[in-house]
């Protein structure tokens, strides 16, 4: 495949009206219908049991099938047209979810026949990823739709199955990400950076951009580039950032301290940064 991917990852099943749901789901258990009604379209992904009629390479070999229906108008019509779409987000397997055309033709130009360009993505994040074909339901990914918004729809605490998030892992890069927990860590990073003269950016949280203890560093410790990251709101922000930075050929890309227990979005976010510190380049 174009994106190199495994081909024992299971496919998403895009669709565009509920009644498809029927045609490739065995089952519907009801808190999964609710969820579909309350949060469709939208970035929810839904496992549940597949009909023998969903063809292997889209089950990836499983018995099940994870169902999405995004909210774009253009995506909406296209499935319209065509039924059922199986596919994977556009970009090469490992790398950060794309955002923008431009990210999918740095990806995959030459790989693929053409991009349908409907302009930038409404989130930046990807689907939360649910599955009820075990007893109850547990989250298999964070996402979009955040676990406090699941657990008031459904009215019960919902699981978050961590070994079945790290198979989305995604986002490895060429720069390499710092995760500094205090400002004397960040002190002593910045310290053997412009010893070492790597070329370097910092990101700092949105909490943390008007800190007068990084304004006293600045002079001390010149950075190439700066970005604001707000976490505690779903943007395309981190994705671009990370892309940017590899473009612009930064070795390293040092971010000021995190929050330790966000909730919401913001959770997700740091997760993903966390993701992307994991898989980047040593």
């Amino acid at each position: 495949m174009a994106k190199g991917r495994p081909e024992a990852n299971p496919l998403l099943l895009h669709l565009s009206r509920m009644e498809q749901v029927e045609s490739v789901a065995k089952e519907i258990p009801p808190v999964a219908e609710m969820l579909m009604e309350r949060f469709w379209p939208g970035p929810l992904s839904i496992i549940l049991s597949a009909r023998e009629t969903v063809p292997a390479i889209v089950r990836g070999g499983k018995t099940t099938v994870g169902l999405r229906m995004p909210a774009h108008p253009v995506a909406l019509a296209l499935i319209d047209q065509t039924g059922p779409l199986a596919a994977p987000s556009a970009n090469l397997s490992g790398r950060p979810s794309p955002v923008n055309a431009e990210d999918v033709k740095a990806d995959l130009d030459g790989k693929i026949a053409a991009v349908l360009d409907a302009g930038r993505t409404g989130l930046g994040l990807e689907s939360t990823i649910i599955d009820f074909t075990s007893r109850g339901c547990r989250i298999l990914r964070q996402g979009g739709i955040t676990v406090e918004e699941l657990e008031e729809a459904t009215g019960m605490a919902i699981a978050i199955n961590d070994r079945g998030q790290e198979q989305y892992h995604h986002y490895q890069t060429n720069s390499q990400l710092l995760l500094c927990q205090t400002w004397e860590e960040i002190e002593n990073s910045l310290a053997d950076i412009k010893h070492a003269k790597k070329k370097l950016a910092l990101v700092y949280t949105y909490v943390e951009k008007k800190n007068a203890r990084w304004e006293s560093l600045k002079d001390k410790y010149p950075q190439h580039q700066s970005y604001d990251l707000d976490i505690s709101s779903a943007s395309n922000r981190l994705y671009s950032l990370l892309r940017e930075a590899e473009e612009r050929e930064f070795e390293l890309l040092l971010f000021t301290p995190l929050p330790e227990k966000p909730g919401g979005i913001g959770r997700v976010i740091l997760d993903r940064i966390y993701q992307a510190a994991r898989g980047s380049s040593k």
